[in-house]
């Protein structure tokens, strides 16, 4: 069994949730960034029962789809730099070929994959703020009140992928609750109610792992949502985050979660 850490280069939370995996269980862990993808031979073999993926990555490391157990994907496109090796006039149709050999690839491995790729982004669907008012509202969970101009805009990442963040507030925000499978940690009082909405949120957006970030002047006991991410900084819930990661990537059955 192989657990499979999937990130941008920069991911500094992916690559410490990496180092305290391989802390934590006797399994192979493997990190692969988007770096490591540019110049990888792929043999992806997609036929009427099953996807085959066997990936060789140019350090000599071999990926086998067959061995791949659970996956933590923050993957959220295609390698920039990749950019550099085409000819300006193939690059969209590089970058959209080698997106969608992506896609297909994460959407076949087996095991958890925290998340699933969409086809709105690798790591999941990029929602604008209006979206994600409504997903919350049908959670149960309060939205901060939307400014005109940000209803059908979604927010843009700022630096490291671990601080990108979908709000419809001003630039990134710290998150004040992380989601992972069943679990929820916040340093934030939340009350048993919201925890149930944090996870109801999780499962309609298909997104195993969400960050999420309240407005700081609302009550602390039903806070208003500020925005949402696929890519919360798992630094923040420390090793009890990293027990639960452990859980939702063994699958259903094998470690018991709980909220911190």
């Amino acid at each position: 069994m192989t657990w499979l850490v999937l990130c941008g280069f920069g991911d500094h939370a992916a690559r410490w949730a990496f180092e305290r995996l391989c802390d934590l269980t006797s399994s192979p862990v493997e990190l692969v960034t988007d770096e490591d993808l540019l110049g990888a031979a792929w043999d992806h073999r997609v036929g009427d029962d099953a996807v085959v993926t066997n990936l060789r990555l140019t350090d000599g490391r071999t990926l086998r789809s067959s061995e791949i157990r659970g996956t933590l994907n923050r993957l959220t496109h295609a390698p920039p730099a990749l950019a550099g090796l085409l000819a300006p006039t193939d690059r969209e149709y590089g970058y959209a070929e080698l997106s969608a050999l992506l896609l297909s690839w994460l959407a076949a491995l087996d095991g958890p994959i925290l998340n699933p790729p969409a086809t709105r982004g690798l790591c999941g669907a990029w929602r604008p703020a209006i979206e994600w008012a409504n997903l919350a509202a049908e959670a149960g969970i309060a939205w901060v009140t939307l400014e005109a101009d940000s209803v059908d805009q979604p927010a843009t990442g700022v630096g490291d992928p671990s601080e990108t963040w979908l709000a419809a507030g001003p630039g990134p925000v710290r998150e004040d609750a992380i989601v992972i499978g069943a679990s929820v940690f916040s340093a934030r009082r939340l009350d048993g109610a919201t925890r149930d909405a944090c996870r109801r949120l999780a499962a309609l957006a298909e997104t195993p792992i969400l960050g999420l970030a309240f407005d700081a002047t609302s009550a602390a006991s039903r806070p208003r949502l500020l925005g949402a991410t696929p890519l919360p900084d798992l630094r923040e819930g420390g090793t009890p985050l990293i027990a639960a990661l452990a859980t939702a990537l063994a699958g259903p059955g094998r470690i018991s979660g709980a909220d911190r």
